[in-house]
């Protein structure tokens, strides 16, 4: 039991009955987490938010802009690794699945060696992509920080009459001292200056 309840879990999208059970099956037998398949509907996006599956996979044979524009919320509010198989073979379609969520698209035969292989190539490249989305995330909030620093830095050299290099010191020294972020006293000063200037 501990062996399949370390195993991601697994939600099943699918109107298609047939497909749905083959699915079950082999991931059942790869010791998945499988929760009752669910229909595509409408409705559906706050059962999978109860849900919280690790990974989701999406049967769609021929899925349309509503059903992109649903995988879109779906991915927004429930990010994971997605799949979708398909029998859309259409290149532009693979591209609009890719950009509303999907992180791997199958067409064909579903046998248990494809499925597996399916879901880790899925599972890495949504790591992946979380990574580089955390990194970008990252790097644009040092930007907004630095440019934060520099007005506040500007702003006290103006007040004290020194040069940048001593005012980047003395909001330094008042971070170190109030055991603060150099970015938030930064901020505070701006926010101060704001109020005592009436800019806001």
């Amino acid at each position: 039991m501990e062996k399949v309840s370390s195993m991601p879990s697994v939600l099943i999208i699918d109107n298609n009955p047939e497909r749905a059970i083959l699915l079950v099956e082999i991931l059942a037998a790869s010791q998945y987490n499988v929760s009752t398949p669910l229909r595509l509907q409408k409705d559906i996006t706050d059962q999978v938010s109860r849900l919280k599956p690790d990974i989701i996979l999406i049967g769609v044979d021929f899925p349309g802009q509503a059903v992109l524009d649903w995988v879109t919320a779906l991915y927004e509010s429930s990010p994971c690794p997605i799949v979708m198989f398909s029998r859309d073979e259409r290149p532009q379609t693979i591209q609009a699945a890719t950009r509303a969520g999907v992180s791997a698209y199958a067409v064909g035969k579903l046998t248990a060696a494809r499925v597996k292989t399916i879901i880790e190539g899925a599972t890495a490249r949504f790591c992946e992509f979380q990574a580089l989305q955390e990194e970008l995330e990252k790097t644009k909030m040092e930007l907004a920080e630095r440019k934060i620093i520099e007005r506040a830095k500007e702003m006290v050299a103006q007040q004290r009459g020194c040069n940048e290099a001593q005012a980047y010191q003395i909001l330094r020294k008042m971070a170190m001292n109030r055991r603060r972020r150099l970015a938030e006293i930064s901020q505070d000063i701006l926010s101060a200056s704001e109020i005592l200037t009436n800019k806001l």
